[in-house]
């Protein structure tokens, strides 16, 4: 009777310390994900930003410009600006979710470790 009390102990310290584990991953992982949301947010400001400075630019145009040709120009010119900032910012997102998939598949890892590790010890 005292062996399978030992054994139970045993486990019940074992299951505690894989629970430990765990959540101390987690929290890590939290971390990281609080700091990609912040990420994520201050560069969609950052993209409204880029979209209100370019509509305020095309609502001056027509105040700022005499001649139509000269509109036409500069209203040209401001939007190949505009374009070239969105292909700029689509490179910056596509870096910013590499990055947030990368940090989800490593606490996918960590996560499948410990319940590996769990599971051969309790076997």
């Amino acid at each position: 009777m005292i062996d399978i009390q030992e054994k139970f102990s045993e486990q019940v310290s074992q299951f505690n310390k894989y629970q430990k584990d765990a959540v101390a991953s987690l929290q890590a992982k939290s971390v990281a994900g609080v700091d990609t949301f912040e990420k994520f947010a201050r560069y969609n400001v950052a993209v409204l930003n880029d979209v209100v400075d370019f509509t305020v630019e095309q609502a001056r145009l027509a105040s700022s410009t005499t001649e139509p040709q000269e509109y036409f120009s500069k209203q040209i010119d401001s939007a190949s600006a505009f374009g070239r900032v969105v292909e700029g910012r689509t490179k910056e997102y596509i870096d910013l979710l590499t990055n947030a998939a990368a940090t989800v598949t490593e606490a996918q890892e960590a996560a499948r470790e410990v319940v590996i590790e769990a599971v051969k010890k309790s076997a």
